[in-house]
């Protein structure tokens, strides 16, 4: 034994990485995975595998590149750290960080994991990017899920929040700041929001807590809704707000009701249940 581990210690890291696959009994094929750095260092009896300096990991035509790196040959899970950066060309992705922690184990569900802390930027496509302190990514997939400043943007939406997430066709988010409708110029901040999505648009959401709604009205006003729940349908074209609701405009106009609904399409405002305007008149405006 021994003898196996000088003559691993005396090879240069890239071949070190052949040996490897055929001692455990792994292929050397890309699909299995590769990996390269100024010096690697193997033990045969845990099959775990520590690299320092240039490391790049590739698998299945993906490939990450670090400072640091370890992991196991057996579970095919490895670590990087320092100037982590990645590129998915299947998945049209790059991946940004300070560490990540690679699972290349497939499933039903996904083609792995990619787990990434410190300074996260994951950039999807040409017009997806999330920014966050932690994001998990399952491979194969659009799902995700996102913790600490959490800024998303997508080409017709934005999202600020403390977490946010997808999982197929459901979206969230936690401590909502900011979520924005490029399109509709209407944005929505709550305590928390869930929904769903058809074709990459928002089907249905619902905010809970603290629900703002601004947004610019059919006379080009600015408009603000509040309320403690709020209620958006894409099929009925409405944002409905109940409890404590408050509609206030910035001509001075301001109504609140039980429950007050915004229509998307003419961005009118509809007031049902103890419902009650206030409004400055001419004179007053003057003084």
């Amino acid at each position: 034994m021994s003898v196996m581990k000088n003559i691993l210690k005396s090879l240069p890291a890239a071949l070190l990485i052949l040996l490897l696959a055929a001692q455990t009994g792994f292929c050397a094929e890309p699909a299995e995975g590769t990996m390269s750095a100024d010096t690697i260092k193997y033990n045969v009896n845990t099959k775990k595998i520590s690299a320092v300096g240039n490391v790049i990991i590739k698998r299945e035509g993906a490939t990450l590149w670090g400072d640091r790196g370890e992991g196991s040959m057996e579970t095919s899970e490895f670590t990087l750290e320092g100037n982590v950066k990645g590129t998915f060309p299947a998945e049209k992705t790059d991946l940004t960080a300070d560490k990540v922690k690679w699972k290349g184990t497939k499933s039903a569900d996904n083609d792995g994991i990619a787990e990434a802390v410190g300074n996260v930027r994951l950039t999807r496509g040409a017009n997806e990017k999330i920014d966050a302190d932690y994001i998990l990514w399952e491979l194969g997939t659009q799902n995700y899920t996102a913790k600490g400043n959490v800024n998303a943007k997508t080409e017709n939406n934005i999202l600020i929040a403390e977490e946010a997430g997808r999982h197929k066709d459901r979206f969230w988010g936690k401590k909502v700041t900011r979520y924005e409708d490029i399109r509709q110029k209407i944005t929505v901040s709550a305590d928390s929001v869930e929904g769903t999505t058809v074709k990459e648009e928002i089907n249905e959401l619902n905010a809970t807590g603290n629900v703002v709604i601004d947004f610019v009205d059919k006379e080009g006003l600015k408009s603000r809704v509040t309320g403690d729940n709020g209620v958006y349908s894409k099929a009925k074209a409405t944002f409905v707000v109940s409890g404590n609701a408050k509609a206030v405009r910035s001509d001075g106009k301001t109504v609140s009701a039980d429950t007050i609904i915004v229509h998307e399409d003419t961005n009118d405002i509809e007031a049902k249940g103890n419902s009650r305007i206030t409004f400055v008149t001419g004179e007053n405006k003057d003084k």
